[in-house]
């Protein structure tokens, strides 16, 4: 529906005292702001439009960055972490290999102590491997033929006898232990020098048997080897006395319980005496 031109007047007048208004109110804005120009209230408004819309964007530009910023320190931290945890793990290793160092130099400078009072050549062995049957005891050492050891030669521990060479190969033998079912040696009671013969009973410990009935064997009592087997020289410690009692079977024999002196479970380096022939042959 056309608009008549006299409402069309009215429209144009109303907006035109709507501008000048407008001016009035700039002009009183500028004379407040001290100057005469109309420019400064509305370059005033600009700015602050302005302000406003730099800021909607600065801001989340700025927590960005402090996102980013986060991130990377969170990134550089569990580097750091994943190096501290390697390093942490090294140095247990270190600790560990410290550790088996001290065990090793402790084990040895017994074995030299023992080496100083046996007679003639002896060697340094490393037990490398053991028989896992549960009868037997024996292990292999790191000493062969091509170093001088032949069969039936003593073998010690730092704590006292621990068998004795059964086989030997070019550069490694085979170990029989005094608590193996099979071994055999003889011994006394030091106090006393009551004799018998010591045998293994297969899980690391021995018995004597052959000493009768009511001779003075107690508890605690020192075994040492006494040199009639013609292998084992005469002296060496074997353990002490654990138990004694009757047998059970009407025998003439006591039954009497043996802890050796070594134990076997932890035995990692052993001494071998180092002869030109076993002592039996050389007796023959």
């Amino acid at each position: 529906m056309p608009v008549s031109k006299k409402k069309q007047n009215r429209i144009g007048a109303t907006v035109a005292a709507v501008l000048a208004v407008l001016i009035v109110i700039f002009s009183i804005a500028g004379l407040n702001f001290r100057s005469s120009s109309l420019i400064v209230p509305i370059d005033s408004i600009f700015i602050d439009l302005t302000g406003y819309f730099q800021k909607g964007i600065s801001d989340p530009l700025r927590w960005f960055g402090e996102l980013w910023d986060s991130y990377l320190d969170l990134r550089d931290v569990k580097q750091e972490n994943r190096a501290l945890h390697m390093e942490v793990a090294r140095l247990r290793q270190e600790v560990v290999r410290y550790r088996e160092a001290v065990i090793e130099n402790e084990q040895l400078r017994r074995l030299l102590k023992i080496r100083e009072k046996v007679e003639g050549r002896v060697l340094v062995a490393s037990v490398v491997a053991a028989d896992i049957d549960a009868w037997a005891s024996t292990v292999t050492v790191d000493k062969g033929r091509a170093d001088g050891v032949g069969r039936d030669m003593v073998v010690l521990a730092a704590e006292g006898l621990a068998g004795r060479v059964i086989k030997s190969g070019l550069h490694f033998s085979r170990v029989i232990f005094i608590s193996d079912y099979n071994s055999a040696v003889a011994v006394m009671i030091q106090r006393n020098h009551t004799r018998g013969i010591l045998r293994g009973d297969g899980r690391g410990g021995c018995t004597i048997e052959y000493i009768e009935k009511g001779l003075d064997v107690k508890p605690g009592d020192h075994v040492i080897t006494s040199g009639t087997d013609m292998i084992f020289p005469r002296g060496l410690l074997v353990g002490r006395v654990a138990s004694v009692k009757d047998s059970e079977d009407n025998s003439l024999f006591q039954a009497i319980t043996v802890k050796p002196a070594v134990n076997f479970r932890s035995l990692e380096k052993v001494i071998i005496m180092v002869t030109e022939k076993p002592l039996i042959e050389q007796s023959k």
